[in-house]
């Protein structure tokens, strides 16, 4: 369920910017998009156990291990105590979206994203085939500024049942206004963790633009199949009606955490 909830609300959705407030019956698919918006972010503080869907605001992670091989990469590790607070303070800035065309627009913004947290790592990186030892003590310090989703996508009939739906022609592009990094490696003196942090904030900026080609491929061959999969059994009344009391359930739930 909480899948469910993600991919539809954060990567098929926002395609208006002001709430509503109707009956159930009598909303549309963008009405009810605004209401499922306006529920989320309310509920994200709190959770939703009848969903198992966990708080999200802050989003945390008490530890996590890890290992990795391929070739001469061999690295293992742990994260530890993450905390990401942020998610849902986003701001959807505008949108659309047309009953005839069934396309829609969005444009989403989260303003700051704050990382903390810990990470151990040691092993060997091979980098062009040349072995790099590695060992690493980090606390994590990370704020994301600015990170903005633009995009448009078109509903089409699933290509798996005539009657329910599909996303098609789905376009994003983002933008990251600025990342600044304060980490500190115990293994490091202050110079080279300033020279790393300093690396760490126009590599992020960098990575951004670069990725950028391939954000749209890498959606379409990850992420749409599943939300596809899921659209496959609405049509667009039961689309619009599933966010519409999904909407109510979290409102009712009557969240008052603040993240």
């Amino acid at each position: 369920m909480i899948a469910k909830c993600v991919l539809l609300a954060l990567l098929v959705a926002f395609a208006s910017a002001s709430p509503i407030t109707q009956d159930n019956g009598l909303v549309n698919y963008r009405e009810a998009l605004d209401m499922f918006l306006d529920a989320w972010k309310k509920m994200l503080p709190c959770g939703f156990a009848a969903d198992n869907i966990p708080v999200l605001a802050p989003l945390t992670l008490d530890f996590y291990d890890f290992s990795y091989v391929n070739g001469d990469t061999n690295l293992v590790g742990n994260v530890s105590n993450i905390r990401i607070s942020g998610l849902n303070n986003f701001q959807v800035l505008s949108g659309s979206y047309n009953q005839s065309t069934l396309s829609a627009t969005f444009d989403v913004m989260f303003p700051a994203l704050q990382i903390l947290g810990s990470y151990e790592v040691e092993g060997v990186l091979s980098i062009g085939g040349l072995p790099l030892p590695i060992r690493q003590s980090v606390l994590i310090n990370k704020k994301i500024t600015d990170w903005r989703f633009v995009g448009e996508y078109t509903f089409g009939q699933s290509l798996t049942n005539s009657n329910g739906l599909r996303i098609k022609d789905f376009n994003l592009q983002y933008f990251v206004a600025g990342v600044e990094a304060d980490n500190w490696d115990q293994y490091m003196d202050v110079a080279a963790n300033n020279y790393l942090n300093s690396f760490i904030n126009s590599f992020s900026l960098l990575f951004t633009e670069e990725i950028q080609p391939y954000v749209n491929p890498m959606f379409a061959k990850y992420v749409l199949p599943s939300i596809n999969s899921l659209l496959s059994n609405l049509d667009m009344t039961e689309l619009s009606n599933y966010f519409a009391m999904q909407a109510e359930l979290w409102n009712n739930a009557a969240c008052n955490v603040k993240a």
